[in-house]
């Protein structure tokens, strides 16, 4: 059985296992959709032609993936104009595969989504130490990077009892006085 379906403003003759490339559908990759605007099918010597589409005639197909067509290059040139333009195009086209092709009952074909693909976020764990030494020693560090962190113009203050806490940061504001330098020619 074949079909002549019309998608993209073109016309394709499909079979049930072809894959055809189309112009771009809005469908993501996996998806199913039913091509409705079929103009004509036959099965051997049976043809039914549509007026102009088929009434109650669909083609079942799904997304292999979203794809480019390959670059076109135009150039425009006008004589003796000293006026040259290039320009390149890439056209969106869509990969599908025929599933199935009916003649009649095409209004009930109902198509099928793919599976949304979660992405997990890896999120840090901080382990806890076993022992108070492990926690002492963790602390000291913590104490280390802040005094690290100070710089000699800026105090710091820290809690003793949170070292997870951010420490406040004071700076000191120095005055300064500008003077010019006046020179007089003699």
């Amino acid at each position: 059985m074949y079909a002549v379906v019309k998608t993209g403003g073109k016309q394709y003759r499909v079979q049930k296992e072809d894959v055809v490339l189309v112009e771009k559908l809005n469908a993501n990759h996996g998806d199913q959709l039913v091509l409705n605007d079929v103009l004509m099918v036959g099965d051997g010597k049976k043809v039914t032609l549509g007026t102009p589409l088929v009434n109650d005639a669909a083609v079942m197909a799904q997304v292999i993936k979203q794809t480019r067509g390959p670059k076109i290059t135009m150039i425009y040139k006008r004589r003796r104009k000293n006026s040259r333009r290039k320009q390149g195009h890439k056209q969106d086209l869509t990969l599908i595969k025929i599933i199935d092709i009916a003649e009649t009952g095409g209004s009930k074909l109902s198509p099928k989504k793919a599976a949304v693909k979660t992405t997990d976020k890896k999120t840090k764990v901080e382990t806890k130490p076993k022992t108070e030494s492990q926690s002492k020693v963790i602390e000291e560090k913590v104490k280390k990077d802040v005094k690290a962190k100070s710089t000699p113009g800026k105090t710091t203050e820290t809690n003793s009892k949170s070292a997870s806490t951010k420490p406040e940061i004071k700076a000191k504001t120095k005055k300064t006085t500008k003077t010019k330098k006046i020179s007089t020619k003699k």
